[in-house]
């Protein structure tokens, strides 16, 4: 079953898929393994450096509560995933900014969206450029994260590459039990053919997309492998590239296989968007 829901969706979700332990999966066999026990992070990840992170933000639907992650790309622009927005009325929508905590005093200030742009390009079925640029009526202090060009992409997600993921998704792989506070998991890029194998060429479209995976959790018992990577909640969220200058907003959280980290991670390519994305700053 392909993942690429939001936090809400994501609860109801776990409930069946708790109670059907024989889900058939895109990159697993017909018969899944038993749900292992929840995590206490990003799908077998660990606490984010708070500093490092400062860009990443959470998206809230007015009684809904947390739906979703993204990332600053300007002081009143958040870069987020198309399918975390579709449908959602803007009034209804909140940004919270400049706090590695969604939950409690610690929760970082709360801007209202003025506008929601998704990606012309978009295509839902397929989950090609998924991808919503969102305008705040305040600004963030918090510093944006930089976007790659065509040729840093490339170079920074080759095959074997170390990528870093971030998000407030589920820490069960079930997707379900939301972290407050903001987790990260180091991932590799995946080969396109590897990707293609997982989703089908139809399912994975190397130009738009980028497939990663981190390594394998081993306090999850189970016959079966589960990798460190994003789960629910996590869409819209930003998957970098580390470089001297700093992090590169390479990919957007985009979908998966349930249960999360038993096969890749698929993520929004940026830079196959950039005139779109340029646009709206």
């Amino acid at each position: 079953m392909r993942r690429g829901l939001t936090a809400t969706r994501a609860g109801i979700c776990a409930l069946l898929l708790s109670a059907a332990a024989s889900a058939v999966l895109t990159t697993a066999p017909a018969t899944a393994p038993a749900a292992p026990g929840a995590q206490a992070a990003i799908v077998g990840g660990g606490g984010a450096d708070a500093a490092g992170w400062s860009f990443a933000v959470a998206l809230k639907q007015r009684k809904a509560g947390f739906i979703c992650t993204g990332s600053l790309i300007a002081p009143a622009k958040v870069l987020t995933a198309a399918h975390c927005v579709r449908g959602v009325k803007r009034r209804r929508l909140g940004v919270l900014v400049d706090s590695p905590w969604i939950a409690g005093k610690r929760a970082g200030a709360r801007l209202r969206v003025k506008r929601i742009k998704i990606d012309p390009h978009y295509r839902p079925r397929r989950d090609i450029r998924d991808l919503a640029v969102l305008t705040l009526a305040g600004a963030a202090t918090s510093t944006p994260v930089a976007l790659p060009s065509a040729r840093e992409s490339a170079a920074a997600t080759r095959a074997g590459r170390a990528v870093h993921s971030a998000g407030w998704g589920a820490r069960s792989v079930w997707g379900f039990r939301l972290a407050d506070r903001l987790k990260s998991a180091r991932e590799r890029v995946l080969a396109n053919r590897h990707c293609q194998r997982s989703y089908g060429k139809r399912g994975f479209d190397s130009a738009s997309m980028i497939c990663a995976l981190g390594a394998r959790i081993r306090r999850i018992r189970s016959p079966y492998p589960f990798r460190a990577t994003t789960c629910s909640g996590d869409s819209g969220g930003p998957l970098v590239a580390r470089t001297p200058s700093g992090p590169l907003l390479v990919g957007v959280t985009s979908s998966g296989p349930i249960p999360c980290g038993y096969g890749p991670s698929i993520y929004a390519r940026v830079s196959d968007a950039r005139a779109f994305i340029d646009r709206q700053l």
